[in-house]
Protein backbone atom coordinates (compact mmCIF):
# COMPACT_ATOMS: atom_id res chain seq x y z
CA UNK A 1 0.00 0.00 0.00
CA UNK A 2 1.53 3.64 -0.95
CA UNK A 3 2.02 6.15 1.31
CA UNK A 4 -0.16 8.76 1.30
CA UNK A 5 1.87 12.36 -0.50
CA UNK A 6 1.56 15.08 1.61
CA UNK A 7 2.57 19.14 0.85
CA UNK A 8 4.48 21.43 2.46
CA UNK A 9 5.99 24.57 1.96
CA UNK A 10 6.08 28.65 2.67
CA UNK A 11 2.87 30.80 1.84
CA UNK A 12 3.88 34.39 2.71
CA UNK A 13 1.30 37.43 3.49
CA UNK A 14 2.06 40.43 2.15
CA UNK A 15 -0.14 43.67 2.17
CA UNK A 16 -0.18 46.96 3.16
CA UNK A 17 -1.02 47.94 6.94
CA UNK A 18 -4.35 47.04 8.67
CA UNK A 19 -5.30 44.55 5.64
CA UNK A 20 -6.27 41.74 8.39
CA UNK A 21 -3.38 40.03 7.70
CA UNK A 22 -3.06 38.71 11.95
CA UNK A 23 -6.56 38.29 12.26
CA UNK A 24 -6.34 35.98 9.00
CA UNK A 25 -3.37 34.10 10.09
CA UNK A 26 -4.96 33.67 13.95
CA UNK A 27 -8.22 32.54 12.46
CA UNK A 28 -6.88 29.65 9.83
CA UNK A 29 -4.47 28.42 12.78
CA UNK A 30 -7.43 28.63 15.60
CA UNK A 31 -4.99 30.70 18.05
CA UNK A 32 -3.06 33.61 19.07
CA UNK A 33 0.44 34.00 17.30
CA UNK A 34 0.02 37.94 16.17
CA UNK A 35 -1.15 40.55 17.59
CA UNK A 36 -4.03 42.36 16.55
CA UNK A 37 -5.13 46.25 16.68
CA UNK A 38 -6.45 49.17 15.06
CA UNK A 39 -3.43 50.74 15.06
CA UNK A 40 -1.44 50.34 11.79
CA UNK A 41 2.19 48.90 12.11
CA UNK A 42 0.99 46.10 14.73
CA UNK A 43 3.08 43.55 13.28
CA UNK A 44 6.60 44.20 13.31
CA UNK A 45 7.89 40.92 12.59
CA UNK A 46 7.89 38.14 10.52
CA UNK A 47 5.83 35.77 12.22
CA UNK A 48 5.58 31.66 10.69
CA UNK A 49 2.64 30.47 11.54
CA UNK A 50 2.25 26.60 11.28
CA UNK A 51 -0.99 25.00 10.08
CA UNK A 52 -1.17 21.15 9.68
CA UNK A 53 -4.00 18.81 8.39
CA UNK A 54 -4.23 15.47 6.76
CA UNK A 55 -2.83 17.23 3.01
CA UNK A 56 0.24 18.68 4.69
CA UNK A 57 1.29 21.59 6.45
CA UNK A 58 1.35 25.02 5.70
CA UNK A 59 3.80 27.60 6.93
CA UNK A 60 2.15 31.11 6.67
CA UNK A 61 4.64 34.05 6.86
CA UNK A 62 2.80 37.67 8.28
CA UNK A 63 4.87 40.07 7.31
CA UNK A 64 4.79 44.16 8.54
CA UNK A 65 2.73 46.26 6.41
CA UNK A 66 4.31 48.26 3.56
CA UNK A 67 4.60 51.35 5.08
CA UNK A 68 6.24 54.54 3.53
CA UNK A 69 7.76 56.27 5.92
CA UNK A 70 11.73 58.04 6.35
CA UNK A 71 11.86 56.44 9.85
CA UNK A 72 14.43 53.44 9.82
CA UNK A 73 12.13 50.98 11.48
CA UNK A 74 9.35 51.62 9.05
CA UNK A 75 12.06 51.13 6.10
CA UNK A 76 13.17 48.19 8.04
CA UNK A 77 10.27 46.56 8.17
CA UNK A 78 8.64 47.64 4.37
CA UNK A 79 12.10 45.72 3.40
CA UNK A 80 11.39 42.93 5.71
CA UNK A 81 7.82 42.43 3.66
CA UNK A 82 9.33 42.92 0.34
CA UNK A 83 12.37 40.28 1.17
CA UNK A 84 10.05 37.96 2.67
CA UNK A 85 8.51 37.57 -0.49
CA UNK A 86 11.06 35.55 -1.94
CA UNK A 87 11.09 32.68 0.88
CA UNK A 88 8.08 31.54 -0.19
CA UNK A 89 6.72 28.70 -2.41
CA UNK A 90 3.62 31.27 -3.10
CA UNK A 91 2.24 34.65 -2.22
CA UNK A 92 -0.95 35.92 -0.49
CA UNK A 93 -1.03 39.20 -1.70
CA UNK A 94 -3.86 40.44 0.61
CA UNK A 95 -5.87 44.14 0.03
CA UNK A 96 -8.83 45.84 2.01
CA UNK A 97 -11.87 46.32 0.18
CA UNK A 98 -13.23 48.97 2.34
CA UNK A 99 -10.23 51.18 1.23
CA UNK A 100 -9.74 52.70 -2.06
CA UNK A 101 -6.13 51.52 -3.52
CA UNK A 102 -3.22 53.34 -2.23
CA UNK A 103 0.35 54.45 -2.76
CA UNK A 104 1.52 51.38 -1.06
CA UNK A 105 -0.05 48.95 -3.40
CA UNK A 106 1.41 50.28 -6.35
CA UNK A 107 4.97 49.20 -4.84
CA UNK A 108 3.76 46.13 -3.96
CA UNK A 109 2.39 45.39 -7.54
CA UNK A 110 5.44 46.16 -8.77
CA UNK A 111 7.57 43.92 -7.32
CA UNK A 112 4.98 40.90 -7.23
CA UNK A 113 4.73 40.88 -10.97
CA UNK A 114 7.77 40.35 -11.49
CA UNK A 115 7.72 37.04 -9.36
CA UNK A 116 8.41 33.52 -10.73
CA UNK A 117 6.08 32.00 -8.46
CA UNK A 118 2.26 32.07 -7.74
CA UNK A 119 0.50 34.69 -6.23
CA UNK A 120 -3.23 34.52 -5.04
CA UNK A 121 -4.84 38.51 -4.03
CA UNK A 122 -6.95 37.90 -0.97
CA UNK A 123 -9.73 40.50 -1.51
CA UNK A 124 -10.33 40.85 2.39
CA UNK A 125 -13.73 42.14 4.18
CA UNK A 126 -15.69 41.82 1.88
CA UNK A 127 -18.49 41.23 5.17
CA UNK A 128 -18.39 45.44 5.07
CA UNK A 129 -18.83 45.86 1.41
CA UNK A 130 -16.63 45.70 -1.85
CA UNK A 131 -16.39 48.66 -3.03
CA UNK A 132 -13.09 48.80 -4.57
CA UNK A 133 -12.80 45.57 -5.19
CA UNK A 134 -13.16 46.40 -9.05
CA UNK A 135 -10.10 48.94 -8.43
CA UNK A 136 -7.75 46.56 -6.94
CA UNK A 137 -8.19 44.04 -9.93
CA UNK A 138 -7.74 47.36 -12.50
CA UNK A 139 -4.81 48.22 -10.60
CA UNK A 140 -2.99 44.87 -10.80
CA UNK A 141 -4.26 43.99 -14.12
CA UNK A 142 -2.45 47.51 -14.91
CA UNK A 143 0.52 46.95 -13.32
CA UNK A 144 1.14 43.51 -15.00
CA UNK A 145 0.01 44.65 -18.59
CA UNK A 146 1.92 42.29 -21.49
CA UNK A 147 4.37 40.85 -18.94
CA UNK A 148 3.51 37.06 -17.88
CA UNK A 149 0.83 37.51 -15.21
CA UNK A 150 2.06 35.62 -11.74
CA UNK A 151 -1.58 35.80 -10.45
CA UNK A 152 -3.50 32.62 -9.99
CA UNK A 153 -7.10 33.44 -8.07
CA UNK A 154 -9.07 36.68 -6.71
CA UNK A 155 -10.65 35.05 -3.58
CA UNK A 156 -12.91 37.31 -1.76
CA UNK A 157 -12.57 36.74 1.54
CA UNK A 158 -13.74 37.82 5.78
CA UNK A 159 -10.31 37.06 7.82
CA UNK A 160 -13.04 38.49 10.64
CA UNK A 161 -15.81 36.34 9.42
CA UNK A 162 -13.52 32.83 8.56
CA UNK A 163 -15.50 33.75 5.52
CA UNK A 164 -13.46 31.99 2.40
CA UNK A 165 -10.55 30.66 4.43
CA UNK A 166 -11.10 26.69 3.24
CA UNK A 167 -10.60 27.99 -0.19
CA UNK A 168 -8.02 29.87 0.17
CA UNK A 169 -6.31 26.56 2.21
CA UNK A 170 -7.54 24.70 -0.63
CA UNK A 171 -5.62 26.75 -3.55
CA UNK A 172 -2.49 27.08 -1.30
CA UNK A 173 -2.41 23.21 -1.30
CA UNK A 174 -2.59 23.29 -4.94
CA UNK A 175 0.36 25.07 -5.46
CA UNK A 176 2.61 23.61 -2.32
CA UNK A 177 5.25 20.86 -3.46
CA UNK A 178 5.52 17.35 -2.75
CA UNK A 179 6.86 17.45 1.16
CA UNK A 180 7.48 16.08 4.51
CA UNK A 181 6.31 18.35 7.48
CA UNK A 182 8.85 20.99 7.80
CA UNK A 183 8.09 21.92 11.39
CA UNK A 184 6.76 18.97 14.11
CA UNK A 185 2.99 18.81 14.36
CA UNK A 186 2.88 20.70 18.17
CA UNK A 187 5.12 23.46 16.59
CA UNK A 188 2.39 26.54 15.78
CA UNK A 189 4.96 29.69 15.46
CA UNK A 190 8.53 30.17 15.06
CA UNK A 191 8.26 33.26 17.25
CA UNK A 192 10.75 33.55 20.30
CA UNK A 193 9.07 33.39 24.04
CA UNK A 194 10.22 37.14 24.78
CA UNK A 195 9.09 38.42 20.91
CA UNK A 196 5.65 36.83 22.05
CA UNK A 197 5.83 38.50 25.73
CA UNK A 198 6.77 42.04 23.95
CA UNK A 199 4.17 41.62 21.47
CA UNK A 200 1.41 40.87 23.85
CA UNK A 201 2.08 44.11 26.13
CA UNK A 202 2.27 45.72 23.18
CA UNK A 203 -1.17 44.78 21.73
CA UNK A 204 -2.63 46.13 25.54
CA UNK A 205 -0.91 49.44 25.11
CA UNK A 206 -2.30 50.22 22.03
CA UNK A 207 -5.62 49.37 22.92
CA UNK A 208 -5.40 51.84 26.00
CA UNK A 209 -3.28 54.76 23.95
CA UNK A 210 -4.06 57.61 22.04
CA UNK A 211 -3.79 57.72 18.02
CA UNK A 212 -0.04 59.60 18.88
CA UNK A 213 1.41 57.15 20.95
CA UNK A 214 1.46 53.49 19.65
CA UNK A 215 3.95 54.47 16.75
CA UNK A 216 6.30 55.32 19.40
CA UNK A 217 6.17 52.47 21.50
CA UNK A 218 8.55 49.77 22.03
CA UNK A 219 8.59 46.74 24.29
CA UNK A 220 11.82 45.02 25.20
CA UNK A 221 11.41 41.84 27.83
CA UNK A 222 14.55 42.33 29.90
CA UNK A 223 14.43 39.06 32.01
CA UNK A 224 12.44 35.91 32.22
CA UNK A 225 12.73 33.41 35.28
CA UNK A 226 11.00 30.81 37.24
CA UNK A 227 10.86 31.56 40.71
CA UNK A 228 9.60 29.79 43.79
CA UNK A 229 6.00 27.62 43.36
CA UNK A 230 6.80 27.60 39.30
CA UNK A 231 5.85 31.61 39.08
CA UNK A 232 7.37 32.64 36.18
CA UNK A 233 9.05 36.59 36.65
CA UNK A 234 8.60 38.71 33.97
CA UNK A 235 10.33 41.99 33.86
CA UNK A 236 10.12 43.87 30.28
CA UNK A 237 10.72 47.12 29.57
CA UNK A 238 8.45 50.51 27.32
CA UNK A 239 9.93 52.23 25.72
CA UNK A 240 8.82 56.22 24.68
CA UNK A 241 10.40 58.77 22.93
CA UNK A 242 8.99 61.89 25.03
CA UNK A 243 8.52 62.49 28.82
CA UNK A 244 4.76 63.85 27.93
CA UNK A 245 4.50 59.72 25.86
CA UNK A 246 5.64 58.63 29.69
CA UNK A 247 2.97 60.22 31.44
CA UNK A 248 0.42 59.28 29.08
CA UNK A 249 1.72 55.30 29.58
CA UNK A 250 1.65 55.59 32.78
CA UNK A 251 -1.62 57.26 33.46
CA UNK A 252 -3.15 58.54 36.20
CA UNK A 253 -2.08 57.24 39.48
CA UNK A 254 -0.52 54.53 37.68
CA UNK A 255 -4.19 53.55 36.31
CA UNK A 256 -3.00 52.91 32.63
CA UNK A 257 0.08 50.72 33.37
CA UNK A 258 -1.80 48.72 35.76
CA UNK A 259 -4.25 47.63 33.27
CA UNK A 260 -2.06 47.32 30.77
CA UNK A 261 -0.01 44.81 33.35
CA UNK A 262 -3.27 42.68 34.17
CA UNK A 263 -4.64 42.24 30.94
CA UNK A 264 -0.92 41.46 29.33
CA UNK A 265 -0.62 39.19 32.51
CA UNK A 266 -4.24 37.33 32.34
CA UNK A 267 -3.37 36.74 28.43
CA UNK A 268 0.12 35.38 29.01
CA UNK A 269 -1.07 33.04 31.42
CA UNK A 270 -3.37 31.22 29.54
CA UNK A 271 -0.93 30.98 26.59
CA UNK A 272 1.78 29.56 28.87
CA UNK A 273 -0.49 27.51 31.30
CA UNK A 274 1.47 29.10 34.35
CA UNK A 275 1.08 32.01 36.74
CA UNK A 276 2.68 34.95 35.56
CA UNK A 277 4.29 38.06 37.82
CA UNK A 278 4.64 40.88 35.65
CA UNK A 279 7.30 43.63 36.29
CA UNK A 280 6.57 46.91 33.83
CA UNK A 281 8.18 49.79 33.62
CA UNK A 282 8.50 53.00 31.15
CA UNK A 283 11.78 54.66 30.08
CA UNK A 284 12.03 57.47 27.63
CA UNK A 285 14.44 57.04 24.84
CA UNK A 286 14.53 59.88 22.41
CA UNK A 287 14.17 58.81 18.72
CA UNK A 288 14.65 55.12 19.40
CA UNK A 289 13.40 54.29 16.29
CA UNK A 290 16.22 55.79 14.69
CA UNK A 291 19.15 53.95 16.49
CA UNK A 292 19.81 51.13 14.63
CA UNK A 293 21.54 49.70 17.66
CA UNK A 294 18.49 50.14 19.68
CA UNK A 295 16.62 47.88 16.56
CA UNK A 296 18.92 45.27 17.48
CA UNK A 297 18.15 44.96 20.73
CA UNK A 298 14.52 45.04 19.90
CA UNK A 299 14.94 42.11 17.88
CA UNK A 300 13.46 43.93 14.60
CA UNK A 301 16.60 44.00 13.07
CA UNK A 302 18.94 41.06 12.84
Amino acid sequence: MSKVKTKAGFAVLVGRPNVGKSTFLNNVLGKKVSIISRVPQTTRFSIRGIFNDPRGQIVFVDTPGIYLSNKHLMKFLSSRSFSAKDEGDLVLYMVDLSRRPGREEEEVLSQLWELKKPVIMLLNKRDIGQKYADDYIRLWKDAVGDNKDPLKYFIPISALESIGLDEVLTTVFEHLPVSEALYPPDVDSDLPDKLFMSDVIREKIFTHMKKEVPHSVAVKVDNIEERESKVLFIQATIIVERKSQKAIVIGKKANILKEVGQEARLELEKVFERRIYLDLWVKVQKDWQLSMETLRELGYIV
